[in-house]
C-alpha cells in the first residue's frame, strides 16, 4: 500500500511539473518581429505579407476600387448588402462595417511595412539588398497612406486644400501595447509629406524588375498621381515623364494594342506597371460580386447607364466596360457582365497602376500647370483615344482639355477605382446629387473614434 501511495504521489508531482512546463511555453502561433525579420529570408516573407494584405477582399480584392466607382456614378448596387447600399446612395453611416474593415486592413498592412522598414535596417548580411527591401516597404507604405487619405482625408472640396485633415500617422512598428495607443490625426500635409518622402526613397533604391512587385516605374507613377492630386503639376509631369520615356523605349513600347487584352490575359501586357496577382487557391472576390447566381456570384454590382452614355460612338472600350452589352462572344463571361471581372474563379490579377493612367496624368498636368503645354496635353490624351478607336481631341484650351481628360479618365479607368476620387479632385461631388458637402469625405470608422476616447476626431458632419 505504501509503495502504491508513493507511486501516486510521484505521478502527481510529475504531472504538476508537466503542467507547469506546458503553461510556460511561448506561443507558437506568431513570432516576435525581432526574430521573424532578423534575416533576409524573414524580410522577404514579411514583404510578401504586405502584398497579402493588399489582396484582402476588404481592399484590392474587391472593395477599395469597387466602392470608388459605386460611390460615384460608374456602377450600380443591385444586391442586398445594406452596407453597400449606403455607399451607393451616398448616405454612409460611421458604423458601416465596410469602412471599419477597410481601415483595419490598411493599417494592418502599414504595421507590416513599418516592421520591415525597422528590421531590415539592422541586418548585416552581405547578400541582402537592404536599400531595395526598405524601398519596397516604403513604396507600399506610401500607397497605403495615399489610399487612406483618398477616402478619409483632405477637405470636402478636394485635396491639398487649406486645413485639409489627414489620418493617424504610424511610422514605427507596433511591438508593444503602448505602440498601439490611439494617435490624433495628422494633417493632410503631414501625411502627404511622408508619402512623397517614401516614394523618393523608393525611386532611388528600386529597380524595374517585375510588375508583380514594387518597382521604380511604379514609384514614379504613384508619385505622379499623388502630385496631380496635390496640384503640384510640374512635379506630376516630371514623374510621369520618367515612366513614359522608359515604356516608350521598351521593346514593345507604349500602350497595349488591344484594350480588351489587359483583362483577358495575365502578365503579358506591356502596359501594366504594377499588378496584384491572384490565383485559384488565392482568389479575389471581384467576379463573385459582379456575376449572377447562375454563374457562381452574388449579382451585387452592375455598370451604370451613365457609364454607358459617357462612351463616345465607336469607342472600343464600351464592350469591355459596360455590362448591359452582350459579352457572350467570350465564353468565360456571363451575358451582360463586364469583361473587367470575368474569371469566376477569382484568379484575375488586379491592375493597380498602368501606363494609360500615366499618360492621362501627364496630359492633365501639362494642361493645368502655370505655363500650359496645350500641344503636349493633346498629344498625351490622343495616345489613349487612338487606342480606343477615337479621333483626336478637339479641346484646345486648358478648361476644355481638363473636361475632356475627366471624361477620358472615367471611361478608360472604369471599374478600376478612380471615379470618386476624380470627382473629389474636381470638386464635383454635387454632380452625383450629393447635397451635403461634408459627404465628400467618408466618416472615420465609429469604432476608431469611440475606442480612442476622443483622440481620433471624426470628420465634420458625422
Amino acid at each position: 500500500m505504501k509503495k502504491l501511495q508513493i507511486a501516486i504521489i510521484a505521478a502527481m508531482l510529475l504531472g504538476s511539473a508537466s503542467c507547469d512546463k506546458i503553461l510556460d511555453q511561448e506561443p507558437q502561433g506568431s513570432l516576435d518581429a525581432t526574430t521573424a525579420f532578423s534575416t533576409r529570408q524573414g524580410v522577404e516573407a514579411g514583404l510578401r505579407g504586405i502584398y497579402d494584405a493588399l489582396q484582402s477582399g476588404n481592399y484590392y480584392g474587391l472593395r477599395y476600387q469597387a466602392f470608388a466607382d459605386m460611390g460615384a456614378d460608374n456602377i450600380n448596387h443591385t444586391g442586398t448588402f445594406p452596407s453597400f447600399a449606403q455607399i451607393f446612395n451616398k448616405q454612409i453611416l460611421a458604423d458601416n462595417v465596410e469602412l471599419s474593415n477597410m481601415w483595419n486592413t490598411i493599417y494592418n498592412a502599414i504595421n507590416r511595412a513599418n516592421n520591415i522598414i525597422a528590421s531590415a535596417e539592422l541586418i548585416t548580411d552581405p547578400a541582402f539588398n537592404k536599400a531595395s527591401a526598405i524601398g519596397e516597404a516604403r513604396f507600399l507604405r506610401a500607397l497605403l497612406y495615399h489610399d487612406l487619405i483618398r477616402y478619409f482625408g483632405g477637405s470636402p472640396n478636394g485635396y491639398n486644400k487649406s486645413g485639409g485633415v489627414g489620418v493617424p500617422l504610424f511610422t514605427v512598428p507596433t511591438l508593444a501595447p503602448s505602440d498601439a495607443a490611439p494617435k490624433a490625426r495628422a494633417t493632410e500635409a503631414e501625411v502627404n509629406q511622408l508619402i512623397i518622402d517614401d516614394l523618393n526613397f523608393a525611386i532611388e533604391n528600386l529597380s524595374g524588375v517585375s510588375i508583380a512587385r514594387a518597382n521604380v516605374n511604379a514609384a514614379n507613377a504613384l508619385k505622379a498621381r499623388v502630385e496631380l492630386y496635390n496640384e503640384n503639376f510640374e512635379a506630376a509631369e516630371e514623374a510621369a515623364t520618367a515612366v513614359i520615356e522608359k515604356y516608350e523605349a521598351a521593346p514593345v513600347g507604349g500602350l497595349a494594342d488591344d484594350y480588351r487584352s489587359l483583362w483577358s490575359k495575365k502578365n503579358v501586357t506591356p502596359e501594366s506597371i504594377l499588378e496584384l496577382p491572384f490565383y485559384v487557391d488565392d482568389a479575389n472576390a471581384i467576379a463573385f460580386f459582379y456575376f449572377p447566381g447562375a454563374n457562381g456570384g452574388r449579382n451585387e454590382i452592375t455598370s451604370s447607364a451613365g457609364l454607358a452614355a459617357a462612351h463616345e460612338a465607336n469607342d472600343k472600350r464600351k464592350i469591355v466596360n459596360v455590362s448591359v452589352l452582350d459579352n457572350t462572344s467570350d465564353p468565360r463571361i456571363p451575358a451582360n457582365k463586364t469583361l473587367k471581372a470575368f474569371r469566376v474563379a477569382g484568379d484575375d490579377n488586379v491592375i493597380l497602376i498602368r501606363l494609360a493612367e500615366v499618360y492621362l496624368i501627364r496630359a492633365e498636368a501639362r494642361a493645368r500647370k502655370a505655363s500650359p503645354d496645350i500641344a503636349g496635353a493633346q498629344s498625351d490624351l490622343n495616345v489613349v483615344r487612338t487606342r480606343a478607336g477615337l479621333p483626336a481631341t478637339t479641346a484646345a484650351t486648358t478648361a476644355a482639355l481638363v473636361t475632356a481628360i475627366e471624361n477620358e479618365r472615367r471611361v478608360e479607368l472604369a471599374h478600376e477605382g478612380h471615379r470618386w476620387f476624380d470627382l473629389r479632385r474636381y470638386d464635383k461631388i454635387a454632380s452625383l446629387g450629393v447635397t451635403e458637402p461634408f459627404r465628400a469625405l467618408w466618416p472615420i470608422p465609429l469604432r476608431e473614434v469611440q475606442t480612442s476616447a476622443g483622440v481620433v476626431e471624426q470628420n465634420d458632419g458625422y
